[in-house]
């Protein structure tokens, strides 16, 4: 050999820094298995709230381009459409083609939510409507 040498890591080495990325794997593997496992609904308001706190955080001067590009980037696992033209006022997010379990689980975990901002579903309706794909539209208002 030339010029290449190998690299064995010793023994104290392998103690001092194979248990914390031992427990770095295990946090990483939990925080997907936990993330993995929420239920259409638990999406959708965690994604809800997340637009909702953008929207209180905006300037009323805000352009409503900026606010629906601000918004649509809450809302990864769905296709969301957003509607700014009553911004400041409000702002609409609408989910469409939801399928009857996500529309079910959204009627259930998401119907309405209060903070610092009020999102609610707009006309709500029973969620036994929800037996083929559905459009659902929230309302948040700061």
């Amino acid at each position: 050999m030339t010029g290449l040498t190998m690299v064995v890591p010793t023994p104290g080495l392998r103690r001092r820094w194979g248990v914390p990325m031992l427990l770095a794997g295990l946090v990483i593997v939990l925080c997907t298995a936990y993330f993995g496992l929420r239920s259409p609904g638990e999406v959708i308001r965690h994604d809800l709230a997340r637009a909702g706190s953008e929207v209180a955080r905006l300037p009323a001067s805000t352009p409503k381009e900026l606010v629906q590009q601000a918004l649509s980037r809450n809302f990864s696992d769905y296709r969301a459409r957003i509607d700014a033209t009553g911004f400041p006022g409000h702002v609409l997010v609408t989910l469409p083609d939801l399928d009857p379990a996500a529309c079910r689980d959204a009627y259930q975990q998401a119907l309405r939510i209060e903070g610092l901002v009020v999102i609610a579903i707009e006309n709500p309706r029973r969620e036994g409507t929800c037996n083929e794909p559905t459009t659902i539209t929230w309302r948040i208002t700061p």
